[in-house]
């Protein structure tokens, strides 16, 4: 009779360090970053990708204009500066230089079409990083949160691994090594408990021999599932 019941005791022990390993498992696999947070942290590094090209090209056609517009100043310099007296070369000149300017509106509406695309880059990118920052304060808190149950679960646990060393220590050792056996082999359950005349751990109705068996506190398996019973 005392067997059974510290075997119960044993198991109750067992199944309460079960949950704990579970439950640690679980947390540590949440406080790894999100799917969500990863690929967040992808899309800030694709948007910033897209400022630096963009800051890149709007430097580039700023400087082509720029380079541009001097070169237009320095015809005109030529030009309406007497040096030149010959009417068919200033003539020529004059319309090379309305060439260049009609360009240099091109250059320009490109210049100014790369500032846009860049201040559109960076809103994207801002929005990106405000998102991406958020999401990381939120993950952060719920690390943290998990690390301190992460802390109460291991402290349960070592009270519980000695309350099992405990119990463990009187039982006879048979009757131990039998215990830790079944309970590998039926899947963490070695005793089942007996409701009214039917086993919980597999639902069996059992006969009246047996049920009478556990009542008088014998070892008892039932018949069904093999788990030894208790009441």
């Amino acid at each position: 009779m005392q067997s059974i019941k510290l075997l119960a005791s044993l198991q109750a022990i067992d199944l309460e360090l079960d949950a704990d390993r579970r439950r640690y498992a679980e947390n540590k696999q949440a406080m790894q970053p999100s799917s969500e947070l990863q690929q967040q942290a992808k899309r800030v590094k694709q948007a910033e990708a897209q400022v630096a090209k963009w800051r890149k090209e709007r430097r580039l056609r700023d400087e082509k204009a720029t380079e541009h517009a001097t070169k237009i100043a320095s015809l005109e310099k030529k030009l309406y500066g007497g040096k030149i007296r010959d009417a068919r070369e200033q003539v020529a000149m004059q319309q090379n230089i309305e060439a260049l300017k009609r360009h240099q509106e091109t250059l320009e509406e490109a210049a100014l079409e790369a500032m846009l695309e860049l201040e559109e880059a960076e809103r994207v990118m801002n929005e990106a990083r405000e998102t991406f920052e958020a999401m990381k304060r939120a993950w952060i808190e719920r690390k943290s949160a998990l690390e301190k149950e992460q802390e109460a679960i291991v402290q349960h646990a070592r009270q519980l691994k000695a309350r099992r060393e405990q119990v463990a220590a009187t039982l006879p050792t048979e009757d131990l090594q039998r215990y830790e056996a079944m309970r590998k082999k039926l899947g963490g359950l070695a005793l089942a408990k007996l409701e009214g005349k039917s086993c919980s751990g597999c639902g069996a109705s059992l006969p009246t021999s047996v049920v009478q068996k556990v009542h008088e506190g014998q070892i008892v398996k039932c018949p069904i599932c093999g788990r030894l019973l208790y009441d």
